[in-house]
């Protein structure tokens, strides 16, 4: 795509060129029209004045004369008219200018087009009542065409001086309304990449304030990410040190086993670091994927009673390993549905449901309800662990944040993941610890319906 300012300066001095021939031409026409008008008055007067002038001296027998004005070169005057007129009388012509033909110049009264010659005439034709007298004035057109002529060269020449006058002054008018644009323009560019601070907008025309206020939106918002991610990536090269840490450890302690039962002990915990390495980078992943800069996320309608069957039996192994029974309390009818997005939908009762199996002791039951609360469908987890102190539930939400004297594998970031995911669709989390005197944790997930 070219300039904005040849693509203004290229459409405007089209246009004013166009309205100009157009006013020219409209302009030519109307004069025409006016010269014409003013030249057959004229005529018209001359034959009315010839014929008051002329009768009174013919005699009734018609006997013919001719009457001859010939002017000097020097003294006629451009757009002097070479008019030519004829008396006939019955049949017989009785009076005539010089340089009128023999023949009738007319046949009938009014304003009339004729040839003679190689020569165009304008004739009016005028019969007195009750006289047999018949009047011709003429005159030739070259007149009216050298005035027409002189008005069009004059008008074209007026037309031709202005273009270029138009086309600076619309020139240095572009350039003056585009100075703002070139002023922000310099503005971004000078900038370095880590200077993401708005742009000044004090003294922005109109036009530019929303381009303004959209690009400040836009650095604020990376401004933001590039500071989530800056503090994403230094908490998850902290959290993956310790893992690595201790499989580099435990892998020296094996080579320097003395017998196999140390060797066996040290390779557990090096498998152990290994799972909690894994875990820690698939959650680090699905982070990462529910990151705002990722994209909108699509909501379809859900059956929610299917979406939690089919979590459950995805962590149905883990709960067999401690022995948890997971207790449903869904309603009988033949589901509920919501409208939201099934991955992000997925993820959060997987994380509920992973911490709840992870923290709960061993020959247990976790509770999974879903109910219908007026406008809103909750989906509850309750367990039988440690619970959060009242405190702290709020700071469990942050990434990487674990409770002092847990003893759990994790890596603080199931409830960061969840907390996120429930913002991104638009739900709200609940947390709260159970109040039937059992310890253990409710977190509920209420969704719009």
């Amino acid at each position: 795509m070219g300039s904005i300012r040849r693509q203004v300066l290229t459409w405007v001095l089209g246009f004013l060129v166009l309205a100009l021939l157009i006013m020219l031409y409209v302009s030519y026409q109307r004069a025409l029209h006016e010269i014409e008008e003013i030249f057959d008055a004229e005529l018209a007067q001359t034959a009315r004045l010839v014929g008051k002038l002329a009768l009174a001296d013919i005699d009734s027998k018609g006997s013919p004369s001719t009457v001859s004005v010939v002017l000097g070169k020097d003294g006629k005057h451009k757009y002097e008219k070479h008019i030519s007129y004829q008396i006939w009388f019955r049949n017989s012509l009785v009076l005539k200018s010089a340089f009128a033909p023999e023949t009738a110049l007319g046949t009938t009264e009014g304003f009339q087009d004729i040839e003679i010659g190689d020569q165009y005439w304008r004739v009016f034709g005028m019969h007195p009542l009750n006289s047999e007298y018949r009047i011709y004035t003429a005159e030739d057109t070259v007149a009216r065409e050298e005035l027409s002529w002189e008005f069009a060269v004059r008008s074209l020449g007026v037309m031709f001086w202005s273009i270029p006058l138009f086309a600076l002054i619309i020139a240095l008018t572009v350039d003056r309304g585009l100075r703002p644009l070139q002023r922000l323009s310099e503005q971004v560019g000078n900038r370095d990449v880590n200077q993401l601070s708005p742009v000044d907008s004090n003294n922005t025309p109109k036009e530019l304030s929303p381009l303004v206020n959209a690009l400040n939106a836009l650095l604020t918002r990376l401004d933001a990410a590039i500071l989530r991610e800056r503090q994403f990536t230094a908490d998850a090269s902290h959290e993956l040190r310790t893992p690595l840490s201790a499989m580099r450890l435990h892998s020296q302690l094996a080579m320097r086993a003395g017998n196999l039962e140390e060797s066996r002990q040290s390779l557990e915990k090096v498998l152990q670091a290994v799972d909690q390495s894994t875990h820690l980078v698939e959650q680090l992943l699905v982070l990462a994927r529910m990151s705002p800069e990722s994209g909108e996320l699509e909501s379809v309608a859900i059956d929610l009673t299917d979406l939690c069957h089919n979590v459950e039996e995805l962590l149905s192994n883990a709960a067999r390993e401690k022995n948890i029974r997971i207790v449903n309390e869904y309603p009988v009818s033949d589901g509920v549905t919501v409208r939201s997005n099934p991955q992000l939908l997925s993820v959060i009762m997987r994380n509920l449901l992973d911490n709840a199996i992870r923290y709960s002791p061993v020959d247990t039951e976790i509770l999974c309800c879903i109910s219908q609360d007026g406008s809103a469908t909750n989906v509850t987890i309750q367990d039988n662990g440690p619970g959060i102190p009242a405190d702290q539930l709020e700071l469990v939400r942050e990434r990487f944040t674990r409770l002092a004297g847990q003893d759990v594998q994790g890596c603080g970031l199931g409830l960061s993941i969840v907390g996120q995911a429930i913002e991104y669709i638009g739900a709200r989390l609940v947390l709260e610890n159970r109040s039937d005197g059992r310890s253990g944790l409710i977190a509920r997930v209420v969704l719009p319906s």
